[in-house]
């Protein structure tokens, strides 16, 4: 789960919106025995702390607040600029996954885009992806995540998309359906989600994280929608 393989490009445009930081709380993703097409449970919207650092919150908290992200199932995320283009080879691998993404995502109640947006951001879809920290594979899990879920090969597909799949649905429990600290989590580990007391951690691999996966997965989003119409 450390990636330093962002598209730095895509991650720039996003904090364009978002500002250099990220606070508590997005209330998101319903954490139910099946995912919902209403993937916010409501409008989330961004102001700045008295630290100068901004907060997300599901409702406006002074005249700087801003809408972010829309709750209902037709909004669209204010931060997501359209379609974030990808390369050939990047959109092979994800196809060829697929499959696979639409399976693990109906064995455990997640959206696909989601899952999609976290092995983009987090591999780029390359299953073979090593970080220098030594999380490896689609969902770049990390030894111990890998033996928590009884991963016994992270260099297989469909096991470490199972694994990273099982793990971020028992963030999403563990956090109440909170998408931003379940994904800050994700990156950074729990301890120190909750060592600074529930909110995402300011660190700058996980500010720009969060932001990232929550831009793949609202584009995502949109292709799926536009798909439909």
């Amino acid at each position: 789960m450390k990636n330093n393989g962002f598209a730095w490009r895509e991650v720039a445009r996003a904090l364009d919106y978002l500002c250099p930081g990220i606070g508590a709380c997005l209330l998101g993703l319903a954490a139910g025995p099946a995912f919902q097409p209403q993937a916010y449970a409501a409008d989330v919207y961004v102001s700045r702390s008295s630290e100068g650092v901004p907060v997300y919150t599901n409702q406006a908290q002074d005249a700087s607040s801003r809408l972010f992200l829309k709750g209902s199932s037709e909004g669209i995320a204010a931060g997501a600029r359209g379609s974030l283009k990808e390369n050939d080879s990047l959109r092979k691998r994800r196809e060829a996954l697929e499959p696979l993404i639409q399976d693990v995502s109906a064995r455990h109640g997640l959206d696909p885009a989601l899952l999609r947006a976290i092995a983009h951001v987090e591999s780029q879809f390359d299953s073979r992806a090593v970080s220098p920290a030594g999380a490896r594979g689609l969902m770049q899990l990390m030894p111990a995540t890998a033996r928590r879920y009884g991963t016994t090969d992270r260099a297989d597909p469909a096991q470490n998309l199972d694994a990273g799949a099982r793990y971020f649905k028992d963030l999403l429990n563990q956090y109440a359906g909170n998408l931003a600290l379940a994904l800050a989590a994700y990156n950074s580990g729990e301890s120190n989600v909750e060592r600074h007391a529930r909110r995402v951690p300011p660190f700058r691999e996980t500010m720009l994280y969060v932001p990232e996966v929550l831009t793949r997965y609202e584009s995502y989003r949109q292709a799926e929608a536009a798909k439909t119409r």
